[in-house]
């Protein structure tokens, strides 16, 4: 999880539309918003 050290917070777009923003590491754990979006 080197990405959450480098960046605190993450903003997810889909389709230029703001679906998520936080903490990284949180965002990363979100298993339903990483399938919803394709990030897996």
């Amino acid at each position: 999880r080197m990405v959450a050290e480098v960046f605190p917070r993450m903003v997810v777009l889909d389709e230029g539309r703001v679906v998520a923003d936080g903490p990284t590491d949180e965002l990363l754990a979100d298993r339903q918003l990483l399938e919803t979006h394709g990030l897996e």
